[in-house]
């Protein structure tokens, strides 16, 4: 009958673990003991099929050092792409901006050029500087 299956620990506690144990076998007299006893252990583990990790204190300490530089990696990737999309919000906001101020623009140039139109009319040539037989009599 297989148990439950253990959960594994993080790579911090493992460390802790391994560096425990290390203490524990360079100890004159419980080290050979704890050792045998270790050893006895990964072998059955071996032989009914768990995986057994050799607990070696600077391995350890490696993939947590490779870890933490992964995490920066990520860390930065994403600060990366939240500033790219921030950069790429604002070009689009001015793109709008403009584009509506061009707009605005147009209409009024296309007020003033229908107001033109109109006073152009035949009959209607501008304001009036006074009349035409004025200046004969």
């Amino acid at each position: 009958m297989q148990g439950k299956k253990k959960r594994k620990l993080s790579n911090h506690k493992e460390l802790e673990r391994a560096k425990k144990l290390e203490e524990v076998k360079n100890n004159p007299e419980k080290g050979e003991a704890v050792a045998k006893k270790q050893m006895w252990k990964a072998a059955l583990d071996r032989a009914s099929g768990i995986k057994v990790h050799d607990d070696d204190p600077k391995l350890l300490e490696k993939s947590i050092r490779k870890e933490k530089k992964k995490q920066q990696k990520n860390a930065e990737k994403w600060k990366e792409g939240i500033q790219t999309r921030d950069q790429l919000k604002a070009k689009k906001q001015q793109k709008r901006s403009d584009n509506i101020s061009e707009r605005i623009h147009q209409k009024k140039m296309h007020k003033i050029a229908k107001r033109e139109k109109k006073l152009l009319r035949p009959g209607f040539e501008g304001h009036k500087e006074g009349f035409i037989t004025e200046g004969s009599s």
